[in-house]
């Protein structure tokens, strides 16, 4: 492909087409045309980026990990510029640049984007605009994936508290089956057992002794003296009690007080 044929292609771009033809030939003289296969990666993570890429035909994809999985974060096809823009900190790429089919790149080297600025200004201005999009983009899929990490948190945090109730439920449900099947065998035996009608009516009594006594708690004290009869009901007293507690002294306390401290 000679040099006019490139310049041509680079006039039908859709990103740099605008920009004038000298300013295309020049990207062409200092350009070097490359093409990727399938699988074929532009440009590492960690590794410098080699300079601007003008992605002629094909399929370019970068994918990064940021805690939550290698996913795809930016695509560039035909028409597109990837790679070092100017007035760009871009040092090295935060994950691989892969071809995701055969794709054919003008690529121009790190070392001669200063004289891109001096010479090409309408390109430059062109990939400046570029360079907030991609900035833009690039902020935003950041946010979005700590929204999506975040999530992840919760949920795993809420299957967690799911979990603890609905394997308590599990656990209870199995220990019931068990003991009605203890119920039953106890049932059986006990009507095997051949006992008499008054030692059946013991037995009830008996059950319905236990099901029926209340379990009261245990009180202090003082509490069982507010709730003895004859004092009112223990709400009662115990307002009163702590009213007693919060009401100011009596002129006769105040006045023996004075006098002890004297």
């Amino acid at each position: 492909m000679t040099a006019t044929d490139l310049v041509d292609r680079l006039a039908e771009h859709k990103t740099v087409g605008a920009a004038p033809r000298e300013e295309l030939a020049w990207l062409v003289s200092h350009g070097s045309l490359r093409h990727l296969n399938e699988g074929e990666v532009l440009s590492a993570k960690g590794v410098p980026v080699a300079g601007l890429f003008v992605v002629l035909t094909g399929h370019v994809a970068i994918f990064v990990d940021r805690g939550a999985g290698r996913h795809k974060v930016m695509e560039w096809r035909a028409g597109d510029v990837a790679g070092l823009l100017p007035y760009s900190r871009l040092v090295s790429p935060p994950g691989d640049s892969v071809a995701q089919e055969p794709s054919e790149i003008l690529a121009i080297p790190r070392d001669d984007l200063t004289a891109m600025i001096r010479d090409c200004h309408e390109i430059t201005s062109i990939l400046v605009h570029k360079m907030l999009d991609r900035a833009r983009h690039f902020t935003s899929s950041g946010l979005h994936d700590e929204k999506m990490l975040s999530l992840g948190k919760l949920s795993a945090g809420l299957a967690h508290e799911l979990n603890n109730p609905a394997s308590a439920i599990e656990r209870s449900a199995a220990l019931l089956g068990r003991r009605l099947e203890d119920a039953e065998q106890s049932t059986r035996a006990l009507g095997a057992s051949g006992l008499t009608d008054p030692q059946l009516l013991a037995i009830d009594a008996v059950r319905a002794s236990c099901l029926a006594t209340p379990v009261h708690g245990v009180l202090s004290r003082r509490c069982a003296a507010i709730s003895a009869p004859g004092t009112g009901s223990p709400t009662r007293s115990l307002a009163r009690l702590r009213a007693k507690r919060r009401s100011p002294p009596s002129a006769n306390s105040r006045r023996e007080a004075t006098r002890w401290r004297l």
